[in-house]
């Protein structure tokens, strides 16, 4: 069976606007799907765990990265295993763009070929909006500081901005009152290290924020989360440096550090705000562990994992 998790609010709307296009291009190619529309915040999970279960084979998520970390997580709730395949409806889908499928062709040829396979996924556990313990699982990026701030900021520029452009747009205020982030990193076993940041990621994908390249040399497959951290910068520094947010060479930047780890532990004195796939989730202390080549995900023909 082929189901398909479409999420009609994803990209404040663009979900709904663009669905009919995609699923005469996906009937053409694959035939009879059915399809399951989202009603709001967490359905998605439940509908992936439900069709999963019923013995989808091919699960096709249709919609943005919030979308997407929902039916990850219904997934990895249960037993089945299905190969997911990525419809980017949304403006962001910054996984979309790791998996090489940024836009609606490439990722309905993607799905014709059938072309699937093994990545990692991470379990995060932090502090929720309530102060409980959370465990949720997380598929694109994780981040803490001005990413987590930018992400809650950006639905407040949905309607006038496209891509990118809102999650700077949300950065720009918090970069412009110098705000940053003291924490302490703990990768693997290593000694913790202490950071003044602006922001820092713990990623599997490259991308982050619309298309900023936040971790240039992750690669999906490998077992290992890439962690970035950028210690503090003001907003003249991000604004000469713009290029290189896009372009890959990000780690030329001096105040930009680099490392990876199977588990990373986040921790603050202060309260610091927590993203996962660019929902915000929480604050610190964050504690995020691989769970190597948990799931199945189709690939353009002859793509390699993470390149």
């Amino acid at each position: 069976m082929i189901a398909a998790i479409v999420n009609p609010s994803a990209g404040s709307g663009a979900g709904r606007r663009r669905w009919p296009r995609a699923a005469r291009m996906l009937a053409e190619r694959l035939g009879p799907i059915t399809v399951r529309f989202t009603e709001g915040p967490g359905h998605a999970t439940a509908l992936a765990r439900e069709l999963a279960d019923s013995g989808c084979d091919l699960l096709i998520v249709a919609g943005g990265d919030g979308t997407l970390n929902e039916v990850v997580n219904g997934i990895l709730m249960g037993s089945s295993d299905p190969r997911v395949g990525v419809v980017p409806l949304a403006s962001g889908g910054d996984f979309a763009r790791s998996l090489g499928l940024a836009g609606l062709e490439p990722a309905v040829n993607a799905l014709s070929a059938g072309d699937s396979r093994r990545i990692d996924a991470f379990r995060a556990r932090f502090r929720g909006p309530g102060g409980a313990p959370v465990e949720r699982c997380f598929i694109n990026a994780a981040s803490f500081g001005l990413g987590a701030l930018a992400a809650l900021g950006v639905r407040g520029w949905r309607r006038a901005l496209p891509g990118s452009a809102r999650y700077l747009a949300a950065a720009i205020p918090v970069l412009a009152s110098g705000r940053s982030f003291h924490v302490t990193i703990c990768l693997d076993h290593s000694v913790p290290m202490a950071f003044n940041i602006t922001t820092a990621a713990v990623a599997n994908g490259q991308y982050q924020g619309g298309g900023i390249r936040i971790a240039p040399e992750a690669a999906l497959e490998d077992g290992l989360a890439d962690v970035t951290v950028v210690e503090r910068v003001s907003l003249a520094e991000v604004a000469a440096n713009l290029p290189i947010l896009y372009s890959g060479a990000l780690y030329s930047h001096p105040r930009v550090r680099h490392w990876r780890a199977a588990r990373v532990r986040v921790e603050a004195e202060t309260e610091v705000p927590v993203e996962l796939d660019g929902e915000p989730v929480g604050t610190l202390p964050l504690e995020i562990e691989v769970l190597p080549q948990a799931i199945r995900f189709i690939f353009p023909p002859s793509r390699q994992a993470g390149h």
